[in-house]
């Protein structure tokens, strides 16, 4: 066995493997692999934010994940993973002394200590601004131009503003897929940039002659966040794609939402000035493979939701609901996973864990009502829960971005 052979002193080997096994999909494999490395170093900063990952991302387990990098917190150069992590995981779990204020601060916080870029040497230059050509040069930057979110609820309006503009793409993801062509066939320019730091993110973007940006990245890419932390575009806007709270930011001319999402009575809770689009700040996108609504629906409720969002308190609800509870989403395939919930439930659930987003698909058209989980509530789901002809029972909704995508459905 390779993993018998490794030399536990050469702890570099384990990490590895563990990022290669989770790379090709292997990720209890991955976390095993992780684990063997912190029993003969607990601390290895690496391996922890290894497992803190996989507990965040793939194993729905937020509270895992934020205690594995407790740790880190003494360590500067990991401190800012350790401290998103722990953020990011706050989305899901709460505690009573939590909410959407300290949320918010905390986001406000961490933007200006690990996000907020200094300029000192000039390397982005205001010169470089001026678009060359008359059609307008629209950037577009997210680590997910994919099938995502990202594609679902924004692909609409990219086609519409590709009549009119050209479409600068800078790529910060390494998925490639159906929709990702679709984004490629729209753009003007497509640009590479995943391995660039920040400020060589911003020096190519400036030098790209940007005359508006958009930000599809979010959360889900902090890289990002700094490089437009130095406004390398003379106007940037903040929409869909790791929008979950407020990047707490002072780059952005505008967070694009709307009165259902983020009304202008939370703009407390944001740096970015809120731009409320009449009727919905995103419009779906279906699909090809979107099945037709089925004629006969089981009454048994359905969660669909990546397991992190089924927290200790959506649990202790559902509960308190009598009857089966169906749980779908292709990360349950995972024991621990299975485990966590059936400690809750016992075994008045199921779980389908299909292959594929069309599989998915097809097992959530076979259901009339769906559960919406929270604090974090359900997004893009609730939008093909819709389509699918899905009642979608909210029984809470907060004041974060990420607790308010099912508040018109309330």
């Amino acid at each position: 066995c390779i993993r018998d052979s490794l030399n536990p002193a050469l702890w570099q080997s384990g990490v590895v493997l563990g990022k290669s096994q989770a790379a090709i999909g292997l990720m209890a494999e991955a976390d095993l692999s992780y684990e063997l490395v912190l029993r003969s170093d607990p601390h290895n900063p690496v391996a922890l934010l290894g497992r803190a990952n996989l507990a965040l991302n793939q194993f729905g387990d937020p509270g895992a994940a934020s205690n594995l990098v407790e740790p880190l917190f003494a360590n500067e150069d990991y401190r800012m993973d350790a401290e998103l992590t722990q953020l990011m995981a706050n989305l899901y779990e709460r505690d009573a002394n939590t909410n959407a204020t300290t949320m918010s601060a905390r986001a406000k916080v961490f933007a200006r200590r690990h996000l907020q870029l200094r300029n000192d040497a000039g390397i982005i230059s205001t010169a470089t601004r001026k678009s060359t050509t008359q059609r307008p040069r629209v950037g577009l930057l997210s680590n997910a131009f994919c099938v995502s979110p990202v594609y679902f609820l924004t692909i609409s309006g990219w086609n519409h503003v590709a009549k009119a503009c050209d479409l600068v793409i800078f790529n910060r993801g390494h998925t490639r897929d159906w929709a990702t062509d679709a984004f490629k066939n729209i753009s003007s320019e497509w640009h590479e940039v995943q391995h660039m730091p920040g400020i060589q993110l911003a020096k190519v973007i400036a030098d790209s002659a940007i005359d508006v940006l958009y930000d599809l990245g979010g959360w889900m890419d902090p890289v990002g966040l700094q490089a437009l932390s130095l406004n390398p575009a003379p106007q940037q806007f903040k929409w869909v794609g790791g929008q979950s709270l407020t990047t707490g930011l002072d780059c952005f001319k505008g967070w694009i939402g709307d009165e259902m999402q983020s009304p202008k009575k939370l703009q407390s809770l944001y740096s970015e000035p809120l731009i409320c689009v009449p009727g919905a700040y995103a419009s779906y996108t279906p699909p090809s493979y979107l099945p037709k609504v089925a004629a006969v629906k089981s009454k048994t409720p359905c969660i669909f939701s990546n397991p992190a969002k089924i927290s200790t308190e959506f649990l202790q609800y559902l509960k308190s609901i009598p009857g089966k509870k169906v749980f779908i989403h292709k990360q349950f395939r995972f024991m621990r996973v299975q485990e966590r919930i059936r400690s809750a439930l016992g075994m008045e659930c199921e779980f389908i864990c299909p292959a594929s987003h069309e599989d998915a698909l097809k097992a959530l058209n076979a259901h009339a009502v769906m559960i919406d989980t929270f604090p974090y509530t359900s997004g893009l789901t609730a939008y093909e829960a819709s389509a699918l002809g899905l009642e979608i029972k909210v029984t809470r909704v907060g004041s974060l971005f990420s607790e308010r995508h099912t508040a018109r459905y309330a």
